[in-house]
């Protein structure tokens, strides 16, 4: 990690803008139980709504460096630990949630999402490199339940047995990612999906930003808060300015000047 970031831009860099979570909070397996019967977009503002209330564990407020070069040029940016969850240090769920949520809850933060190369990047550098662990079929309605988000939520925590889970994991979830296949206004209103990554290196789903509409989402996404203020070549920028560097952009995009930013 690179300290430059934090002394310049400050120790809360990526979390001043979390709200406060509330003591009276639910923990992430009340979450689950209920909304169990819960689905669309009853449920989507339900996730959106704890999020917004700030109702996430302690230590996803302590962004983590991560850092590239290219030779030239040098980025350092800073990204939850985790994907989003709702509840408690002790008690909590990563939840999956469609892109628009996801958006929201990015613009309220102050964050982007990632690229593919961010997600390649931000898995290089973890300390918890977790294994994906696909449900298998079949590949039904069943993969958008409640319930499933809970099952998997606990075979991650399983791998993170005697592992410090604050630290920067990875691996575990697809990312939900702004690609330039989207551009220009997801015209086919998609949903782009990259990652699960296994132990060696290699992605389960390559890039798909065409197979799922963009209402979409089930058990096996992660959505990825990274900040939007940076340091390139040692100096602030926002991450919205590196997206659009004909040079800089390489850093973080391997699709050129990124030209779709948000959902």
């Amino acid at each position: 990690m690179s300290i430059d970031i934090f002394n310049v831009l400050g120790s809360s860099t990526g979390n001043s803008l979390i709200p406060t979570r509330d003591p009276g909070s639910v923990t992430g397996s009340a979450w689950i139980q209920a909304n169990l019967d819960l689905s669309g977009a009853v449920r989507e503002n339900n996730i959106l709504q704890e999020f917004l209330h700030g109702n996430v564990p302690d230590f996803l407020r302590n962004f983590v460096g991560v850092t590239a070069s290219d030779g030239t040029n040098s980025i350092t940016y800073v990204v939850m630990p985790d994907v989003l969850c709702i509840g408690s240090n002790e008690d909590y769920v990563r939840m999956p949630m469609n892109p628009h949520t996801a958006q929201a809850i990015a613009d309220k933060f102050d964050c982007t999402l990632p690229t593919k190369k961010m997600v390649d990047t931000i898995w290089s550098q973890a300390v918890n490199k977790l294994a994906p662990l696909p449900w298998g079929p079949p590949f039904d309605g069943d993969m958008l339940k409640t319930y499933r988000v809970g099952v998997h939520n606990g075979r991650i925590q399983n791998q993170l047995v005697g592992k410090d889970a604050t630290a920067l994991t990875s691996g575990h979830k697809k990312d939900v990612v702004l690609t330039n296949r989207l551009y220009p206004n997801n015209p086919g209103r998609r949903v782009a999906i990259y990652g699960w990554i296994q132990l060696n290196g290699q992605p389960i789903q390559g890039l798909n930003p065409s197979s799922h509409e963009d209402t979409y989402e089930d058990y096996s996404h992660g959505l990825r808060m990274i900040a939007n203020d940076c340091m390139v070549n040692g100096a602030p920028m926002r991450m919205q300015d590196v997206f659009a560097d004909p040079k800089l952009s390489a850093l973080v995009s391997d699709e050129g000047i990124l030209k779709f930013t948000t959902y």
